[in-house]
């Protein structure tokens, strides 16, 4: 991904406990990694401590497909241990807001091969391997995906100056990718912003951290893995997102919908996928997702809501 600075790639460490998430991102700053390479910003690792109460805001799903019935079951279930535990709980209603994660995929979706694909497409050919499902799905059927001029890439001067919704909805030419991607995310930013205004109470505390989902259910069978945008609209907005485990699918707790009405083909297809007894004792997992560079407060946040589910 060198030289593709339209979306960055970025490394996401695996581990088995939440105490070495953080000690790889310590050590990763320790480094200096700013001093070698100089797309990364000088950031060290500064530890955050709360001192009131979490504010919790859940995305019960992002406003294009509804998560699967375990999915759906887990968020209930932290919610209401978050809420147990004396945390402000709130929603984090994206069709309320305005926040259309359905344009955030045509968005990124474009940005991930500004080429349109061709490097990934052309080492395929000469090698002689075949373009598998999922490659195929991501650059060849995606109506975003073009082969952008420069000049396409570039073409902010019409966003920069004001973000407004107005502009967001307005920029609905290709060509202006990026200008697009820089006004999504000051639209996300203001939202959260403005939760900060939010409580019955009268305080003002703004969204520590959204609870969401990692995707619209358990791992699904391989080549099926075809809505991306519960975990891409945050490589979009740039926010850091931890994923945690938190139950397995229980067929008797866990039954397919009966008559549910899809709401559009990618929900038709994800709604259609779903069978308990396939999905049966599948791990199921949640993710926190903090503002831009807020990675210190995410993961101290993982450690609030553990707590609240009775782990250590």
């Amino acid at each position: 991904m060198a030289g593709k600075e339209a979306m960055m790639s970025t490394p996401g460490p695996m581990a088995t406990d939440r105490e070495s998430l953080e000690i790889i991102m310590k050590a990763a700053l320790a480094s200096e990694p700013w001093l070698r390479d100089p797309s990364v910003t000088f950031k060290p690792w500064t530890p955050v401590t709360f001192t009131r109460p979490l504010k919790v805001a859940v995305q019960w799903w992002d406003g294009v497909v509804t998560p699967h019935p375990p999915m759906r079951r887990a968020l209930k279930e932290v919610a209401e241990a978050c809420r147990k535990a004396g945390m402000k709980v709130v929603d984090w209603d994206c069709e309320k807001l305005g926040l259309d994660h359905k344009k955030g995929w045509e968005i990124i979706s474009s940005l991930y091969w500004p080429d349109g694909g061709e490097q990934v497409l052309n080492s395929l050919r000469e090698s002689g391997e075949p373009v598998l499902p999922l490659t195929k799905f991501i650059i060849e059927e995606q109506p975003s995906v073009k082969n952008m001029t420069q000049q396409e890439l570039w073409d902010v001067s019409t966003a920069r100056p004001v973000m407004s919704t107005y502009i967001l909805q307005r920029l609905t030419d290709p060509s202006q990718r990026v200008a697009e991607r820089e006004a999504y995310r000051t639209q996300y930013a203001q939202a959260w912003s403005d939760t900060a205004n939010s409580d019955a109470d009268g305080q003002e505390q703004e969204v520590d951290v959204i609870l969401c989902p990692p995707s619209f259910g358990a791992a699904p069978p391989h080549g099926q893995s075809k809505y991306w945008g519960y975990t891409s609209n945050w490589n979009l907005l740039d926010y850091p997102g931890v994923v945690f485990p938190v139950t397995t699918v229980d067929p008797q707790k866990d039954p397919k919908d009966v008559g549910y009405e899809p709401k559009n083909a990618e929900d038709k297809f994800c709604h259609e996928m779903y069978d308990p007894e396939t999905y049966a004792d599948a791990p199921v997992g949640l993710q926190l997702v903090g503002r831009r560079q807020y990675d210190e407060k995410v993961l101290a946040a993982l450690v609030e809501v553990e707590k609240a589910m009775g782990r250590k």
